[in-house]
């Protein structure tokens, strides 16, 4: 019994909020009594009175500092059982121990016990946004600022998609997305912040952190018709590739001008309406945005530029297919992308209220 309340003392003192206590308490004490109360046996140099009071004014700043709330890490596992990694969720948990006072996992699991398929209804896309907003809200009402929850998501991009349009809920959201960086010795980095300035103009800056890493002539990207005509000629595809995977393209771009894609069987692009049917409504033009590189360097400044980039580029491609069409529809599109989840969590987010869909890609 002693062993063990030793045990309980030692980890507190160790932990961030004992280790602070004491430090906070000891430093008092030296700035304010004891020591200098020593020290009056020793010297009489009001520098060293100084000196010490500094110090331990210093302690106590350190001291509060440790007992700091560094608010909260939420780690969402969409993948089902079968496909995901614990090393990843592992690393997504450590990361957010480390640096946030607590840590939330949210697991697909709990959210949806028994289920199967790669992916998740969007109803558990629903339930996972409001547990994340129910934190944030819960920041708010303790006056304590809400880009303190930070969200750490393993998902299907196409989940990660719409959990971005749920989370674009609350207009007031302001929420970083993590990701794992792909260079040696990087771990856990920022991806994308999600605030206003995503739906904003891109800056000069911005413009040309964009242009730096896509490809061909990312100035104009140009918006091809599709030969054979069909009844969705007022949709258009957006294919991004933010990844080395080049056959995405062409198997979108065949996607899109033949209308042929995999079975729910194999693996491919799955092209369905909101019933879950084979949509064969085919499309009017495509317009391709890709690197120029291997991917996309692990910058945050750079994730939030591209997702901006994408987000005009969408914008101009439906303007420019109304008035070249003249239709009276308005003008949909579907989204095949490939590159990291932050970035398609963001792109859902400003999209919420547009008539843009993912489609998602099956995987073996």
């Amino acid at each position: 019994m002693r062993d063990s309340g030793l045990r309980q003392l030692v980890r507190l003192l160790m932990s961030r909020e004992g280790g602070g206590t004491v430090l906070m308490a000891g430093a008092t004490a030296v700035a304010l009594g004891v020591v200098p109360s020593i020290l009056e046996q020793w010297t009489s140099q009001v520098w060293i009175f100084g000196l010490v009071f500094a110090a331990g004014l210093l302690m106590v700043l350190a001291g509060w500092l440790m007992r700091r709330t560094n608010g909260l890490g939420v780690v969402l596992s969409l993948y089902p059982p079968e496909r995901t990694q614990r090393s990843r969720v592992g690393m997504f948990k450590a990361a957010s121990r480390s640096a946030h006072t607590n840590t939330l996992v949210i697991d697909r699991s709990v959210l949806w016990p028994g289920g199967d398929g790669e992916r998740v209804p969007a109803s558990v896309v629903d339930v996972a946004a409001r547990l994340i907003d129910a934190q944030v809200e819960e920041l708010r009402e303790t006056g304590r600022d809400e880009t303190d929850v930070v969200l750490y998501p393993l998902a299907h991009l196409s989940d990660g998609f719409l959990l971005g349009r749920r989370l674009a809920a609350d207009p007031q959201l302001s929420l970083r997305l993590m990701h794992l960086s792909r260079r040696s010795g990087r771990g856990v980095v920022l991806g994308v912040q999600l605030d206003s300035e995503l739906r904003g103009p891109l800056s000069p800056h911005q413009e040309s952190l964009a242009v730096a890493h896509l490809a061909r002539d990312p100035h104009s990207p140009r918006l091809v018709e599709v030969a054979v005509p069909s009844q969705g000629q007022h949709r258009i595809a957006l294919i991004v590739r933010l990844t080395a995977l080049d056959s995405m393209i062409s198997e979108a771009v065949i996607a899109v001008t033949t209308g042929r894609t995999a079975g729910p069987s194999h693996t491919g692009y799955q092209l369905v309406d909101s019933s879950g049917r084979p949509d064969q409504a085919g499309f009017g033009a495509y317009l391709v945005i890709e690197i120029g590189g291997f991917t996309l360097p692990d910058d945050a400044d750079v994730f939030s530029a591209v997702t901006m980039y994408i987000n005009h580029a969408w914008r101009a491609a439906r303007q420019e297919w109304a008035d070249r069409t003249g239709t009276a529809s308005p003008v949909e599109g579907r989204l095949f992308f490939h590159g990291p989840l932050p970035i398609a969590v963001a792109l859902g987010w400003i999209w919420a209220g547009e008539p843009i869909e993912m489609v998602h890609h099956s995987v073996p």
